[in-house]
């Protein structure tokens, strides 16, 4: 396998790495699920993981979108495979920072409104501003995200650079949640992870 080839799917695998250990703590699972209420609480009392999980999704992301683009730039591929992978590389990489800027607004502004609760003091209207805002953001940054994703897993299918069954799976793992979310409005983000990590160890274990 090509140098490039290899660091490309290491940085996939990477991502994903790094969101696990960040999201490694047992008393903070809970925050994803809780009502509002509980949310803030954990988030005051664990300020530090909170911290930690948002720094593990910016790197993710950033080497997520590393990976994709050096992998574009690395493939043995026609020019119009190549020019589609790094389209879709590109998307991926500009959704990644919308979601980047998410994970640095909340970083800040969600301690501050658990001590504006702790305190007593007013929310409203800035936090349901703060929240359509954030929502806007990562709105765009799934649904680019996925349709990136998408494009990227049938190209690699189809251009035999990892085995059909690999690319055609994470190719239904993007589309999945590019479905639901437009259905929900919603899907957990480490789903979006998903694809790329599976091409990432095809890459590394040579199943194409």
């Amino acid at each position: 396998m090509p140098d490039g080839l290899t660091v490309g799917a290491a940085l996939l695998v990477a991502g994903p790495v790094v969101v696990t250990i960040c999201l490694s703590s047992p008393r903070f699972w809970r925050v994803w699920t809780v009502a509002r209420e509980e949310h803030l609480a954990l988030v005051a009392a664990h300020r530090f993981a909170w911290s930690m999980a948002n720094v593990g999704f910016t790197t993710a992301t950033v080497l997520t979108a590393s990976g994709l683009l050096v992998l574009a730039g690395s493939v043995e591929v026609a020019e119009g495979p190549r020019a589609v992978l790094l389209a879709g590389a590109v998307a991926y990489a500009i959704g990644g920072s919308l979601w980047c800027a998410v994970l640095a607004i909340r970083n800040r502004t969600t301690p501050a409104l658990a001590q504006m609760v702790a305190d007593g003091t007013r929310t409203e209207p800035a936090e349901t501003l703060l929240g359509n805002a954030m929502g806007g953001l990562f709105s765009t940054f799934m649904l680019a995200s996925a349709a990136a994703l998408v494009v990227i897993g049938a190209t690699l299918a189809l251009g035999g650079v990892v085995a059909a069954p690999v690319g055609w799976v994470a190719t239904l793992i993007a589309a999945g949640a590019f479905g639901r979310f437009i259905t929900s409005g919603d899907v957990i983000p480490a789903v979006i992870y998903g694809p790329t990590l599976l091409v990432g160890i095809a890459l590394l274990v040579g199943w194409s």
